[in-house]
């Protein structure tokens, strides 16, 4: 049996777990990020020292967020780890342990733990979608991860989808959809209901149902430009918001509206594996390179 240690770095926290070669989690934890590199490298290689104890390793996969070039390991753009904009992460990661490591970025590395042990596991071709902070994205083609040529490829969250041309990013987002909320009920940040609850108080609160059908129809924007861009099999909803089944009956109605929908349309289903699916994504891309019989 070999053993990875895969991580998925956030701009809040980096979850961190011991997976096989199955994909099975025999442990898992996480830390705050922190705010400089430094505290970075001391907190992930005790991380990795602490796991090392216990197992023989055979490899480390990396979630990460921003644009990572997976030949050279430079990160362009680090999301909001703005610290390691530039960074060479294959140089920052080799002085911090002698295991081997991948890294990749973290929306592509969400569908591939989909496609390995989620809801992607049915199909050769699909497109996953997280909802977050902002937007990401990442496409199978043909069982493949599909990176582009300057590794962009999915980065939905630049499609314009507004009434006034904002980003999905801006108003298709989680985020987007709290400031939506928060101005439709006139309260704070602190003030504002979890998410499951403000779907359930859409039905009494006719400003809050205008905020969040508005917010759902920028994302059916969204949706369905990049199914008529890829023509996949499905598309995975990813993200805390992907739990609430509301967001399905809203997207399903805005999409019907759409002139070319009938011909387009495909099957819209949540992500399965939350926020297990980065790091499992990350461990696939170790295992098949590092583990013995993979590439």
């Amino acid at each position: 049996m070999h053993y990875f240690i895969g991580f998925d770095v956030g701009g809040t926290h980096i979850k961190h777990g011991l997976i096989d070669e199955h994909g099975e989690e025999l442990s898992s934890d996480e830390f705050d990020t922190p705010e400089d590199e430094a505290s970075f490298k001391k907190a992930w290689k005790e991380v990795v020292e602490t796991y090392r104890k216990d197992r023989e390793i055979a490899g480390i996969g990396v979630s990460f967020p921003g644009h990572i070039n997976v030949h050279t390991g430079k990160a362009a753009k680090a999301g909001a780890l703005d610290f390691m904009d530039g960074a060479n992460l294959h140089d920052l990661f080799s002085t911090l342990t002698d295991l081997p490591v991948v890294v990749e970025n973290d929306a592509n590395c969400a569908a591939l733990g989909e496609r390995w042990r989620g809801a992607g596991q049915a199909f050769e071709n699909f497109v996953c979608i997280t909802v977050g902070t902002g937007i990401g994205g990442g496409i199978i083609v043909n069982g493949e991860l599909f990176r582009g040529v300057h590794f962009h490829a999915g980065e939905f969250g630049v499609i314009p989808v507004g009434n006034n041309g904002e980003c999905m990013h801006e108003v298709a987002s989680g985020s987007g959809l709290m400031k939506a909320c928060r101005q439709a009920l006139a309260v704070s940040a602190d003030e504002l209901p979890h998410g499951k609850e403000l779907f359930e108080r859409m039905d009494s609160d006719v400003h809050l149902r205008e905020a969040i059908n508005e917010w759902a129809l920028f994302l059916a924007r969204g949706v369905y430009s990049v199914i008529s861009m890829f023509d996949p099999e499905a598309v995975l909803i990813g993200g805390g918001i992907s739990e609430q089944e509301k967001v399905y009956q809203l997207l399903d109605r805005h999409l019907e509206t759409f002139e070319m929908w009938e011909a387009l349309r495909v099957p819209i289903h949540p992500c399965k594996l939350g926020n297990q699916a980065g790091r499992l994504g990350a461990v696939w891309l170790a295992m098949q390179k590092f583990a013995p019989g993979g590439e």
